[in-house]
Protein backbone atom coordinates (compact mmCIF):
# COMPACT_ATOMS: atom_id res chain seq x y z
CA UNK A 1 0.00 0.00 0.00
CA UNK A 2 1.61 3.55 -0.68
CA UNK A 3 2.03 6.05 2.01
CA UNK A 4 -1.03 7.99 0.62
CA UNK A 5 -3.76 5.14 0.89
CA UNK A 6 -2.20 4.77 3.94
CA UNK A 7 -2.72 7.78 5.16
CA UNK A 8 -6.26 8.15 4.14
CA UNK A 9 -6.96 5.16 5.61
CA UNK A 10 -5.75 6.90 8.89
CA UNK A 11 -8.06 9.96 8.28
CA UNK A 12 -10.90 7.15 7.20
CA UNK A 13 -10.67 5.55 10.78
CA UNK A 14 -10.36 8.91 13.04
CA UNK A 15 -6.86 10.03 12.79
CA UNK A 16 -6.46 13.52 11.59
CA UNK A 17 -2.73 13.36 11.55
CA UNK A 18 -3.61 11.27 8.21
CA UNK A 19 -5.54 13.96 6.46
CA UNK A 20 -2.78 16.41 7.43
CA UNK A 21 -0.22 14.49 5.99
CA UNK A 22 -2.11 14.32 2.83
CA UNK A 23 -2.12 17.70 2.12
CA UNK A 24 1.32 18.42 3.37
CA UNK A 25 3.07 16.13 0.47
CA UNK A 26 0.31 16.88 -1.97
CA UNK A 27 -0.84 20.58 -1.83
CA UNK A 28 1.67 22.38 -3.04
CA UNK A 29 2.39 19.88 -6.92
CA UNK A 30 -1.72 19.92 -6.55
CA UNK A 31 -2.35 23.57 -6.91
CA UNK A 32 0.57 23.72 -9.91
CA UNK A 33 -1.07 20.70 -11.68
CA UNK A 34 -4.44 22.29 -11.41
CA UNK A 35 -3.19 25.59 -12.76
CA UNK A 36 -2.04 24.03 -16.05
CA UNK A 37 -5.54 23.29 -16.62
CA UNK A 38 -7.45 26.74 -14.90
CA UNK A 39 -4.58 28.87 -15.83
CA UNK A 40 -5.20 30.91 -12.99
CA UNK A 41 -3.38 30.34 -9.69
CA UNK A 42 -6.01 31.12 -6.85
CA UNK A 43 -8.58 29.29 -9.03
CA UNK A 44 -5.94 26.59 -8.53
CA UNK A 45 -5.84 26.78 -4.87
CA UNK A 46 -9.53 27.12 -4.25
CA UNK A 47 -9.90 23.75 -6.82
CA UNK A 48 -7.12 21.93 -4.36
CA UNK A 49 -8.94 23.67 -1.22
CA UNK A 50 -12.12 22.07 -3.16
CA UNK A 51 -10.83 18.34 -3.58
CA UNK A 52 -9.66 18.32 0.22
CA UNK A 53 -12.80 19.19 1.18
CA UNK A 54 -14.63 16.55 -0.55
CA UNK A 55 -12.02 13.91 0.92
CA UNK A 56 -13.19 14.97 4.34
CA UNK A 57 -17.09 15.86 3.85
CA UNK A 58 -18.03 12.76 1.12
CA UNK A 59 -14.85 10.72 2.11
CA UNK A 60 -15.02 8.69 -0.60
CA UNK A 61 -13.92 4.94 -1.39
CA UNK A 62 -10.35 4.62 -2.59
CA UNK A 63 -10.27 1.62 -5.17
CA UNK A 64 -6.56 0.69 -5.14
CA UNK A 65 -6.31 0.57 -8.73
CA UNK A 66 -3.71 3.28 -8.96
CA UNK A 67 -2.08 4.85 -6.47
CA UNK A 68 -3.92 7.32 -4.24
CA UNK A 69 -1.80 10.26 -5.78
CA UNK A 70 -3.12 9.34 -8.83
CA UNK A 71 -6.47 8.82 -7.95
CA UNK A 72 -6.65 12.21 -6.20
CA UNK A 73 -5.24 14.10 -9.16
CA UNK A 74 -7.99 12.54 -10.97
CA UNK A 75 -10.28 13.78 -8.76
CA UNK A 76 -8.83 17.38 -9.25
CA UNK A 77 -8.77 17.73 -12.78
CA UNK A 78 -12.42 16.52 -12.69
CA UNK A 79 -12.66 19.55 -10.59
CA UNK A 80 -10.91 21.81 -12.68
CA UNK A 81 -12.55 20.60 -15.94
CA UNK A 82 -15.78 20.92 -14.35
CA UNK A 83 -14.90 24.54 -13.45
CA UNK A 84 -13.67 25.38 -16.93
CA UNK A 85 -17.10 23.66 -17.95
CA UNK A 86 -19.04 25.79 -15.69
CA UNK A 87 -17.09 28.78 -16.63
CA UNK A 88 -17.63 28.58 -20.14
CA UNK A 89 -13.82 28.62 -21.13
CA UNK A 90 -11.12 27.44 -22.36
CA UNK A 91 -7.54 29.12 -21.60
CA UNK A 92 -4.39 28.68 -22.49
CA UNK A 93 -2.19 27.89 -20.24
CA UNK A 94 0.56 30.37 -19.19
CA UNK A 95 3.30 28.90 -17.22
CA UNK A 96 5.45 31.69 -16.98
CA UNK A 97 2.36 33.90 -15.62
CA UNK A 98 2.45 29.90 -13.10
CA UNK A 99 5.77 30.54 -12.32
CA UNK A 100 5.66 33.82 -11.22
CA UNK A 101 2.62 33.21 -9.34
CA UNK A 102 4.28 29.96 -7.83
CA UNK A 103 7.30 32.33 -6.83
CA UNK A 104 4.43 34.57 -4.50
CA UNK A 105 3.64 31.72 -2.61
CA UNK A 106 6.90 30.24 -2.80
CA UNK A 107 6.21 27.12 -4.50
CA UNK A 108 8.80 27.77 -7.48
CA UNK A 109 11.80 26.77 -4.77
CA UNK A 110 10.00 23.46 -3.96
CA UNK A 111 9.30 22.52 -7.89
CA UNK A 112 12.00 24.45 -9.81
CA UNK A 113 15.85 23.90 -9.21
CA UNK A 114 18.20 25.30 -11.55
CA UNK A 115 18.65 27.15 -14.60
CA UNK A 116 18.29 24.26 -16.80
CA UNK A 117 14.02 23.57 -15.62
CA UNK A 118 13.69 27.16 -15.85
CA UNK A 119 14.25 27.32 -19.58
CA UNK A 120 12.49 23.82 -19.90
CA UNK A 121 9.60 25.30 -18.41
CA UNK A 122 9.65 28.19 -20.96
CA UNK A 123 9.71 25.98 -23.51
CA UNK A 124 6.93 23.91 -22.10
CA UNK A 125 4.97 26.94 -23.10
CA UNK A 126 5.70 26.46 -26.30
CA UNK A 127 3.48 23.09 -26.27
CA UNK A 128 0.21 22.45 -26.54
CA UNK A 129 -2.02 22.00 -23.47
CA UNK A 130 -2.33 18.32 -24.24
CA UNK A 131 1.65 17.70 -24.64
CA UNK A 132 1.96 19.62 -21.37
CA UNK A 133 -0.24 18.11 -19.46
CA UNK A 134 1.45 14.66 -20.31
CA UNK A 135 5.28 15.99 -19.61
CA UNK A 136 4.07 17.20 -16.60
CA UNK A 137 2.48 14.67 -15.10
CA UNK A 138 5.29 12.45 -16.32
CA UNK A 139 8.02 14.13 -15.10
CA UNK A 140 7.01 16.49 -12.22
CA UNK A 141 4.70 14.28 -10.59
CA UNK A 142 6.46 11.04 -11.36
CA UNK A 143 3.88 9.80 -12.45
CA UNK A 144 3.81 6.20 -14.75
CA UNK A 145 2.45 5.81 -18.14
CA UNK A 146 -0.64 3.98 -16.40
CA UNK A 147 -1.05 6.43 -13.89
CA UNK A 148 -0.41 9.69 -16.37
CA UNK A 149 -3.45 7.44 -18.58
CA UNK A 150 -5.91 6.56 -15.78
CA UNK A 151 -5.45 10.92 -14.66
CA UNK A 152 -6.16 12.07 -18.58
CA UNK A 153 -8.85 9.40 -19.34
CA UNK A 154 -6.48 7.90 -22.57
CA UNK A 155 -5.33 4.78 -22.88
CA UNK A 156 -1.46 3.65 -21.88
CA UNK A 157 -0.73 3.43 -25.64
CA UNK A 158 -2.51 6.65 -26.96
CA UNK A 159 -0.33 8.71 -23.61
CA UNK A 160 2.92 6.80 -24.54
CA UNK A 161 3.57 7.93 -28.39
CA UNK A 162 2.17 10.85 -27.17
CA UNK A 163 4.73 11.73 -24.71
CA UNK A 164 7.04 10.14 -27.48
CA UNK A 165 6.48 13.27 -29.49
CA UNK A 166 6.05 15.86 -27.13
CA UNK A 167 9.74 14.58 -25.48
CA UNK A 168 10.85 14.99 -28.95
CA UNK A 169 9.14 18.39 -29.55
CA UNK A 170 10.86 19.50 -26.90
CA UNK A 171 14.32 18.00 -27.28
CA UNK A 172 14.00 20.29 -30.41
CA UNK A 173 12.68 23.50 -28.25
CA UNK A 174 15.97 22.96 -25.58
CA UNK A 175 18.71 22.24 -28.33
CA UNK A 176 17.43 25.39 -29.83
CA UNK A 177 18.05 27.30 -26.53
CA UNK A 178 21.56 25.65 -25.94
CA UNK A 179 20.46 22.54 -23.87
CA UNK A 180 21.76 19.40 -26.35
CA UNK A 181 21.79 16.86 -23.74
CA UNK A 182 21.38 16.12 -20.02
CA UNK A 183 24.91 16.06 -18.47
CA UNK A 184 24.96 20.20 -19.68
Amino acid sequence: MDQGAENYGRYLRGDNAGLEWLVREYRPGLILYINGIVGDMYTAEDLCEDTFFRLIIKKPRFDGKSSFKTWLYQAARNLACDKLRHDNRLRRVSLESAEQEADKASLEDMIIKGERQKVMLSQLQKLSDGERELIWLTYFENMSANETARVTGKTVTSVNKALSRAREKLRYLMEKEGYGNENE
